[in-house]
């Protein structure tokens, strides 16, 4: 007997309950008073809701506080700016008492239910990290076409054939959800290099773990 759109949505709901519980959201920011807002609520619109919401505001000199602390999530702030995006994390991660957490960046607003298809990767208890599908938002100039362009080979082409020989080469530190116990084991993300993302995604496979991408 096939199943009713109302039992389907509420299987659904059960196990998204289940991929999303213990889910904290970290967003490093620093004068985004023009995204942080989008992103925030793109967050508070998710399929399964996130734990709790942490924004790092690394020394920023606008509101990018108050309209996070506005819209009701937790706002922590360095005592002076960390200097990097690393550094903002690596701040909130003694706050963080989930088993997940998530790197977000500010100014990358998700669709409703991201978080729910990328939290499906981390049934898998050997996966250690695992990264979304990220496009430029906008596309005016010629430079923003030219990386739209570029994102698109990335994340349509290069990074699914990687994610199929099981070794995706960056989990991408605009949207990625890591274990928060290896993230530890791992003193959180290296600031010895600008490349945070591979730095840590490459940390993972010498370590032995997986990390997937989530297309």
């Amino acid at each position: 007997m096939t199943p009713t759109l109302l039992e389907q949505n509420k299987t659904i709901a059960g196990s998204s309950a289940l991929l999303c519980s213990g889910l904290t959201v970290v967003i490093p920011a620093y004068n985004e008073e023009k995204n942080i807002a989008d992103t925030i609520r793109s967050l508070q619109q998710q399929t399964v809701p996130v734990e709790e919401i942490i924004v790092v505001d690394d020394g920023s000199t606008d509101r990018t506080a108050e309209i996070a602390r506005l819209l009701g999530v937790k706002v922590i702030r360095p005592p002076r700016n960390t200097g990097s995006k690393a550094g903002a994390q690596n701040y909130a991660l003694p706050f963080v008492r989930t088993e997940f957490t998530m790197a977000l960046d500010a100014d990358t607003p998700l669709a409703s239910d991201a978080i729910y298809h990328l939290m499906s990767a981390m049934q898998d208890s050997a996966v250690a990290a695992a990264c979304g599908f990220v496009i430029p938002r906008y596309i005016n100039t010629v430079w923003e076409r030219g990386r739209y362009i570029e994102y698109l080979f990335a994340f349509a082409f290069y990074k699914q054939i990687q994610n199929y020989y099981g070794k995706p080469l960056i989990s991408s530190g605009c949207f990625s959800v890591y274990r928060t116990q290896l993230l530890r084991q791992n003193a959180g993300w290296s600031t010895r290099t600008l490349a945070e993302d591979v730095d840590l995604t490459w940390s993972f496979y010498m370590a032995g773990h997986k990390v997937m991408f989530v297309p």
